[in-house]
């Protein structure tokens, strides 16, 4: 990062626009996020993988194929932020020199265990904290609205910190989705990415140029008697989850919006990409029945 201020001046007819992705994938539990971020096309590079889910390490979601492009980085430690801060500002021609992707899984583990180290070390002493135990020896303390402000500011500059150490990378967030009912028992459904507290549910997806919500759904595929079940990739915004996919195409519509995987879902990085580099034809409208 510069150790001064500067303006940097940019023409826009002159702008790259093969610049690094910036992605947030998030969706339930069990839904195949890790498989679908480290499905990303073999030219992006190698992968740092920053393992914060308990396990993750271990890539048993993924094939032993696609293993061997992945270097595992598995925080050991007290700390989560004085862990994943280090991993921001390494070096990662530690790992190899042709590393091109990191991958965060997940940064919802990542914030709350921040959140949780922050409460038990009662370094935000605002207002006092519910104990539950002896800290230290198998007690906690329940975080408390100064724990909660601290990690919203830590994990923005979390953000800034990785995103300026590595403008040359490919970075990919994986994330759980949460949600919460608004209104009482008959009122939507809304939500997002997960991360302690809600205030940051609407600044992550902003950080990101595409944000990809997955989710289990059936479809009836052809030729078959029975409902499949399948996973869908999806980056449009519906209004209550965000999702979206930025691109310089002003008229078409976004033929990514909503799209089943595979079960090896690395041809959807193929089309994003190509679609990105405008070169997906867009889907055709539909024929007006004549009455």
């Amino acid at each position: 990062m510069p150790a001064e201020n500067y303006l940097q001046i940019l023409h826009g007819a002159e702008i790259d626009a093969n610049v690094k992705e910036r992605v947030l994938v998030y969706g339930r539990a069990g839904v195949g996020k890790t498989r679908f971020s480290l499905s990303v096309p073999e030219h992006w590079g190698r992968i740092a993988y920053y393992a914060a889910d308990e396990n993750a390490w271990l890539l048993r979601s993924i094939s032993r194929a696609k293993r061997g492009r992945v270097e595992v980085v598995n925080p050991m430690g007290p700390d989560p932020s004085a862990q994943f801060m280090q991993f921001c500002m390494m070096d990662l021609d530690e790992l190899g020199p042709d590393i091109g992707v990191i991958v965060v899984d997940t940064y919802s583990k990542l914030a709350m265990d921040s959140v949780s180290h922050t409460a038990n070390t009662l370094s935000m002493d605002r207002e006092k904290h519910y104990i539950i135990g002896e800290i230290g020896k198998g007690g906690i303390a329940i975080p408390n609205r100064g724990d909660y402000q601290a990690v919203d500011g830590l994990s923005k500059s979390y953000l800034d910190l990785l995103f300026g150490s590595h403008p040359d990378k490919h970075i990919i967030f994986v994330m759980h989705e949460e949600s919460k009912q608004i209104g009482g028992k008959d009122g939507p459904i809304i939500g997002g990415p997960q991360h302690p507290g809600w205030t940051m549910i609407d600044y992550l997806p902003s950080q990101f140029s595409t944000v990809i919500r997955l989710i289990r759904d059936e479809v009836l595929v052809p030729g078959a008697d029975d409902i499949t079940p399948v996973v869908v990739a999806i980056t449009e915004y519906d209004g209550k989850f965000p999702a979206k996919l930025r691109t310089d195409d002003e008229e078409a519509p976004n033929p990514l919006a909503r799209r089943v995987l595979a079960r090896n879902p690395s041809p959807w990085w193929t089309e994003y990409e190509a679609y990105v580099d405008q070169q997906v034809e867009q889907p055709k409208k539909k024929k007006k029945e004549k009455s």
